[in-house]
């Protein structure tokens, strides 16, 4: 910020996971002695932003609806002169105090969308998270060669195992969908996951790839789970974005009943719906509309199939880098 309060501007860079979102949400708070920045989502798909400076009364400026592309990031311009200011994007004006615009922002433009990056921002994070995990874990417990060997092989038998079930679901044999479901919990899901687990010891990266359009809010069962494994295995028209897989299985995603869960969330309620449930204890309503959704060919079906061949593929290529990884 300028040390002139009585005018300045700010660029900051917001992370966008995803929009908008179903709680009012904080997605920047930053002060100092003297001044302060606060800006906060809606469910309205509006921010609001406050600033705060000594000797002033609080500005606020609350943006137009806005059409994001999640999950990215969102740059905005915070600029202000006395008791008014400015929020802009793309060089475009999205919120005002009053009627104030500085030089060199497009006004009354509204911005609808904003440039998504090709790359999440926290994909390097998270294979640094499971080297560092791995390298840990190592250090804690006497693990020779042939262990870790063995870990291998179990992952490239999982991943075939994975394999075979979605070959037999995409053959109409549904009663093996709650199998399918629980490998992909099991190889992928979870606290300690044998895939995050064996591509943190070869530090590889385990990319999907994401639409950047948003992904549905509201709708059926069908619909939200569609939409919750929507990624393919390489980037295309409909799926531009590069996600680590860590990362995706942490993004909130629309749930029944107006809730936001991360995909890893999703998966496991699903993976507890299909199970067979203890003798005397009914099936809740989630579990059956989760049931009815899935009992019948659906593109909830076809996610979940395409969701699991992509763990396939990560499997078997973290797999194969282990013996790369020692010549």
């Amino acid at each position: 910020m300028s040390d002139d309060l009585a005018e300045g501007n700010l660029f900051v860079e917001l992370q966008v996971s995803s929009w908008p979102p179903a709680v009012t949400q904080t997605l920047l708070r930053k002060s100092d002695v003297r001044h302060g920045l606060t800006i906060r989502a809606k469910p309205s798909g509006r921010l609001r932003v406050e600033l705060q400076r000594e000797g002033y009364e609080p500005v606020i400026v609350r943006t137009a609806h806005l059409r994001l592309r999640p999950p990215g990031l969102l740059r905005l311009n915070v600029a202000w002169r006395g008791s008014e200011a400015v929020v802009a994007a793309g060089g475009a004006v999205i919120g005002t105090s009053s009627d104030f615009a500085p030089e060199g922002v497009v006004a009354p433009a509204i911005v609808q969308e904003t440039e998504a990056p090709l790359d999440h921002v926290g994909n390097e994070h998270a294979r640094e998270l499971r080297r560092r995990n791995a390298a840990l874990m190592l250090q804690r417990i006497a693990i020779d060669e042939a262990e870790v060997g063995r870990w291998f092989s179990a992952l490239a038998l999982q991943a075939q195992v994975l394999a075979d079930l979605v070959e037999l679901v995409r053959e109409g044999r549904r009663h093996h969908l709650p199998g399918l479901v629980g490998e992909v919990a099991r190889l992928a899901g979870g606290e300690r996951p044998l895939l995050q687990w064996c591509a943190g010891l070869v530090e590889a990266p385990l990319p999907v790839y994401a639409t950047t359009a948003p992904p549905a809010h509201t709708g059926t069962a069908d619909v939200l789970i569609a939409s919750a494994f929507d990624v393919a295995p390489a980037r295309g028209p409909q799926h531009e974005l590069a996600v680590d897989l860590d990362v995706w299985r942490r993004h909130e995603h629309a749930w029944l009943g107006g809730r936001a869960l991360p995909v890893e969330a999703v998966l496991l309620a699903i993976d507890a719906a299909l199970a067979t449930p203890p003798v005397g204890q009914p099936l809740s309503e989630e579990d059956l509309t989760i049931r009815a959704a899935l009992g019948r060919p659906s593109a909830a079906v076809d996610a979940l199939c395409a969701f699991a061949t992509v763990a396939c593929d990560l499997a078997r290529a973290v797999a194969a880098a282990l013996p790369a990884q020692k010549n």
